[in-house]
Order: C-alpha cells, then sequence, then structure tokens
C-alpha cells in the first residue's frame, strides 16, 4: 500500500523531532500539523519525498514570519535535515522566483496564474544539520 502525502509529511515530523533528541536537545511536536518545538524555538516542518520542497504559492509562502523552518529530506531512502533561518530561506526563493520569471519575460510560460516553486536540496545545503540554529 503506497503512502499518502499525509504520511509522509507526519513522518517526517517525527523524525525531525527524533534527530533533535539524538543530538542531545530538547525537542517536541506542537500541534497536528507543521511545527515542532527545538529548545523552545518553534519550527516549521517541510517534507520532500520526491528530490525538492514543493511551495504552492510563493507570495504566501515567502509572507510568512516563522523564524526557524526545518526542511526534511526523504527522498530515497535519505534522512537529512536542514535547519534554516525562515528569513533567509524565504529570501532565497523570492530571489530565485523572480529570476525565473524575469528569464521568461516576466511571466510563467505553461500558466500565468501559477506561483508555484520549489526548494532544492543544492539550495539549502549550508544549512544541512544545523541544529545549533536552535539552541
Amino acid at each position: 500500500m503506497a503512502r499518502t502525502h499525509q504520511q509522509t509529511h507526519d513522518a517526517g515530523r517525527h523524525l525531525a523531532v527524533a534527530e533533535a533528541l539524538m543530538r542531545g536537545h530538547q525537542a517536541a511536536l506542537v500541534g497536528r500539523s507543521s511545527y515542532i518545538e527545538v529548545n523552545g524555538h518553534k519550527a516549521q516542518v517541510q517534507v520532500a519525498a520526491k528530490g525538492a520542497w514543493q511551495i504552492e504559492d510563493v507570495d504566501k509562502y515567502t509572507s510568512a514570519t516563522i523564524e526557524h523552518i526545518v526542511l526534511v529530506d526523504l527522498t530515497e531512502g535519505l534522512r537529512e535535515f536542514y535547519i534554516c533561518p525562515g528569513d533567509l530561506l524565504r529570501r532565497d526563493v523570492r530571489e530565485r522566483y523572480d529570476q525565473f520569471l524575469t528569464s521568461k519575460g516576466g511571466t510563467r510560460p505553461r500558466n500565468p496564474d501559477s506561483r508555484h516553486s520549489a526548494i532544492y536540496p543544492e539550495q539549502v545545503r549550508k544549512w544541512r544539520n544545523g541544529w545549533s540554529r536552535l539552541v
């Protein structure tokens, strides 16, 4: 039986808490959907299972204010964690999106109404295993 998107997301949240605990941090799930807490710092968790973290609406994403984002990569059996400063990640996402639009003449070629974007591991490699940001 194939796992659902929600099961993958839930597993990613649990794995992020487990990883933080294994590294000696205080950690727990927060609420029922997207957040964890590590050493008193609330962080949003995003999970990728197919090579990239998907962003449905870049405007909504980049207007968020959460201080920390934990990207969990479960692609092909990986268990990688990127602990990102929220403001810097959102700035990078916005810059890449705007550069993409500029390269396409200001409009998405296939669907002008789409606000989709993605984050790839090579774009966040500098934040891999940066659990010290949550101390």
